[in-house]
């Protein structure tokens, strides 16, 4: 059995959008929690507090054929990959394609916008919205492989989709593979849009 390590980390929350920020605040003890007046009108909603994501424009950053079966989920996630790729020194590093580095990465389910497009299809019977991409964008492993195809990983894609436990688990399994020798280096996290 290995040692396991871990060597780059980031992250996408509502303290901040990277690992240095995060721990920053987390330091203060900041919770990120804010009142949502907005949520008011939802009937049966017996709260207004949330932590939403701090502004974070994506626009831009990566070619559209890249990102072109992303959804907002996959793109925060693939933000918080890049910075522990990043910060972990392994940028372009020949490791990323060759089959001894992994993904295990978790989430409930994808982005919520084609979700609502699927739900116009089965009670409207409307296709408006809907396109090649659609599903790709709504599926629980959505991370996990629109992250493994951007860094053209070719070892083991394990998603997780186990609600709040999600990220843990996949952490675990990355802890697990590298350990047994199953994987030299594994991509470890979650994300959930909602």
């Amino acid at each position: 059995m290995r040692r396991v390590v871990i060597t780059g980390m980031s992250g996408v929350s509502a303290l901040g959008h990277n690992w240095t920020d995060i721990k920053e605040n987390l330091s203060k003890n900041k919770t990120g929690i804010v009142n949502m007046p907005e949520w008011e009108k939802i009937e049966g909603m017996k709260t207004s507090l949330a932590a939403p994501l701090a502004a974070l424009d994506l626009k831009g950053r990566w070619k559209r054929k890249q990102i072109r079966s992303m959804g907002t989920v996959s793109l925060y996630a693939l933000y918080a990959t890049e910075h522990a790729i990043q910060d972990a020194g392994l940028t372009n590093n020949p490791i990323l394609t060759s089959g001894k580095m992994g993904i295990a990465y978790g989430s409930s389910f994808g982005s919520t916008a084609p979700l609502g497009d699927f739900c116009n299809l089965l009670f409207e019977n409307k296709l408006k919205n809907i396109t090649a991409t659609s599903y790709i964008k709504l599926m629980s492993h959505t991370t996990a492989v629109n992250v493994s195809l951007f860094f053209g990983l070719q070892g083991r894609i394990i998603p997780t989709s186990v609600a709040c436990a999600s990220g843990s688990l996949a952490i675990g399994y990355a802890f697990e593979n590298i350990k047994s020798g199953a994987q030299d280096v594994m991509i470890a996290g979650g994300a959930e849009e909602l």
